[in-house]
């Protein structure tokens, strides 16, 4: 990977997650999955804390282990109304702060981010923290996200379930 000089590319980086977001939060999901790589692999593993600091396991189960298809099956299920984690609609706040931008392979773009996301349904709320490493892919229609890698700072998740995208 190297460095990417310039300002288009954090420019076109910011304006992919500005759009996301507002999709994501506006739970316009159908629509958030045109912004994917039909190869796309979105990947949220389980941490665990240990004395060497938050470790993930790989080969094991996480949270989130999707391709194209599995997301597509999440937003059927969203989309339905036979979510009841879902009902009422969270209301969703994304907070995504990039700190990195390199290249890869002379087209991807490899951006590390800070996330923070607010849920709030009824009168529960849970917050997600974690580091994204994401790789972008140029199309004719914009940025497209081919590989989602979210790390949170959590190891467990709240009795509302896990019914958000990162």
């Amino acid at each position: 990977m190297s460095e990417i000089p310039g300002e288009s590319h954090w420019r076109a980086v910011e304006g992919f997650y500005r759009r996301e977001i507002l999709l994501l939060q506006d739970r316009r999901y159908r629509e958030w999955l045109g912004l994917m790589d039909p190869a796309v692999r979105y990947h949220v593993p389980v941490t665990t804390s240990t004395l060497q600091g938050l470790v993930t396991r790989e080969n094991e189960l996480g949270y989130y282990d999707e391709d194209f298809t599995l997301l597509s099956a999440r937003v059927d299920k969203l989309e339905s109304r036979q979510s009841w984690v879902e009902q009422p609609p969270s209301r969703l706040r994304y907070f995504v702060q990039v700190i990195d931008v390199s290249e890869e392979d002379g087209a991807s773009l490899v951006v590390r981010s800070n996330l923070l996301l607010l849920q709030y349904r009824w009168n529960m709320e849970q917050q997600f923290s974690g580091d994204r490493t994401d790789t972008l892919v140029p199309t004719d229609g914009g940025l497209r996200l081919r590989h989602r890698r979210v790390v949170l700072d959590r190891q467990s998740v709240g009795k509302q379930g896990l019914s958000v995208f990162f």
